[in-house]
């Protein structure tokens, strides 16, 4: 069986916030994921890709229950118009890492300083078929502001409850042809959006990453 129909039927995961922090002080955060639809061969060239960053923002609710924060990217951007991701960025040559990238694009793109959230970890580079290396970067939302969105970047922000998008069942993964390559990509659809490609490989990494810990 193959890991995308592995994951497919894998148990749904319901993780709080001190099982979330265990997971990421045992994960080996220099590892690389794929597009589950493309292989890594030894011709490729790692420093070719272009250094990103994103920000998983991860918020306990008055009930407890945790939620993931996601936007929808500005419906006039030349890349990746109306998808949903995670706020990030490429990285800057003036930020010191790739966490302050994240945090930099965050408070660019929706007004949340880093003073608001306290880190969790990191996953491995996650490498896209566009060219970019982006290192998805895990954090607690500890001081809940109101929200400033750029209307340069971001066109709306969804909280998402965590348990969903760690419920395999939610998901489908789908083969298609983009800009020319033949790939693959998981899709997942929460009340009317739609999570797919980079943002739900990320999800799929993520739930990876937490599965040892609790299965």
């Amino acid at each position: 069986m193959s890991d995308i129909k592995r994951f497919l039927v894998s148990p749904a995961l319901s993780p709080n916030l001190e099982q979330i922090r265990a997971a990421f002080n045992k994960y080996e955060s220099d590892s690389i994921m794929l597009n589950p639809g493309i292989r890594l061969d030894s011709k490729t060239n790692l420093l070719s890709f272009k250094t990103a960053a994103v920000l998983l923002p991860i918020w306990k609710d008055a009930a407890g229950r945790l939620h993931i924060l996601l936007t929808q990217r500005a419906k006039h951007l030349r890349n990746h118009p109306g998808q949903m991701a995670f706020p990030g960025g490429q990285h800057d040559k003036e930020d010191s890492s790739l966490i302050q990238t994240a945090f930099r694009e965050t408070h660019e793109e929706i007004g949340l300083s880093p003073d608001c959230f306290q880190l969790i970890g990191e996953l491995g580079d996650y490498l896209t078929i566009s060219g970019f290396c982006v290192k998805p970067v895990i954090a607690e939302v500890t001081n809940l502001q109101k929200m400033v969105l750029s209307q340069d970047e971001v066109e709306s922000t969804h909280w998402v409850p965590l348990d969903y998008l760690l419920t395999p069942k939610n998901y489908i993964f789908t083969r298609k042809n983009l800009s020319d390559i033949h790939t693959g990509y998981f899709e997942v659809t929460y009340q009317g959006i739609t999570i797919w490609g980079l943002t739900a490989g990320i999800l799929y990494g993520l739930y990876k990453a937490l599965a040892p810990q609790m299965l």
